[in-house]
């Protein structure tokens, strides 16, 4: 399909409504179902509005229980309001079963404390002498709204030694929200586990965690470089995965930790 004729938007897929009924939403899948990082964005966007102003996105963690098709219902609902943090929760549900969950966690970010934040990798290829590598869309149908350029040698599925994969990404598509276009990013590399495979498998989450931290808020991002590497692996296919995003300038944003299977 032509980018520039893709149906239904982000944007739109975000905006008010429920339950949330498209009927081409397939160009907003990933491996199988709503892109997860979306979907994570998506229950943010409702979560968001238990929650008050003064506070901005810390954390959030998700389930991922099955696939989530058209249409899509949400629920969400206040936790507790505190003096430090405002916790929430809320679920996605397509064909009446619940299909991702999560919560997160509300904060101020201002208090003068001493900032620690992962430093950009050196040994990378800059943006502009990366070339652009095309995901399949017919795999990850949403691949089609972003743009990849790899930043080091390996590939996913290309049999490679490491475990590690490492990209500059952009949206193709507005997402006005830092911390929702965030949760897409962060999910938007394929997984780490795949560059040591040489042939086609589905690696999906099963569970994620992403951590923001204060720069994303007070840092203009377009492009990120995401580095993905998988900490640990087993035999029954259970992949535990680190996930770092940087602005170009360096900015560290956004921390996340992934549950993956292989299929």
């Amino acid at each position: 399909m032509d980018r520039g004729k893709l149906p239904t938007s982000i944007a739109e897929f975000l905006g008010p409504g429920a339950p949330i009924d498209f009927p081409d939403m397939k160009s907003l899948n990933g491996f199988s179902g709503l892109h997860g990082g979306l979907a994570t964005a998506l229950l943010l966007r409702h979560m968001r509005a238990h929650v008050p102003p003064d506070r901005q996105l810390v954390s959030l963690s998700a389930r991922f229980l099955r696939p989530l098709g058209s249409p899509i219902s949400i629920s969400s609902e206040l936790v507790r309001n505190g003096s430090t943090a405002t916790l929430t929760q809320g679920a996605a549900v397509s064909e009446g079963k619940v299909g991702v969950d999560a919560h997160a966690v509300f904060g101020g970010r201002s208090g003068g404390f001493r900032e620690f934040a992962t430093e950009l990798p050196v040994s990378i290829t800059s943006r502009d002498e990366s070339e652009v590598f095309v995901v399949p869309p017919e795999f990850v149908p949403i691949s089609q709204r972003m743009e990849v350029r790899p930043a080091t040698s390996e590939l996913p599925y290309s049999g490679a030694k490491d475990p590690v994969l490492c990209a500059w990404i952009h949206l193709r598509e507005e997402v006005v929200s830092a911390d929702e276009r965030l949760l897409i990013l962060v999910d938007a590399l394929a997984p780490s586990y795949a560059a040591v495979l040489g042939e086609l498998h589905m690696v999906p989450t099963v569970e994620m965690s992403v951590q923001l931290s204060v720069a994303a808020y007070r840092t203009d991002f377009d492009w990120v470089l995401v580095r993905a590497e998988t900490t640990g692996a087993d035999g029954g296919g259970w992949v535990r995965e680190l996930v770092d995003v940087w602005s170009e300038d360096g900015s560290h944003l956004a921390s996340c930790s992934q549950l993956r299977v292989v299929r």
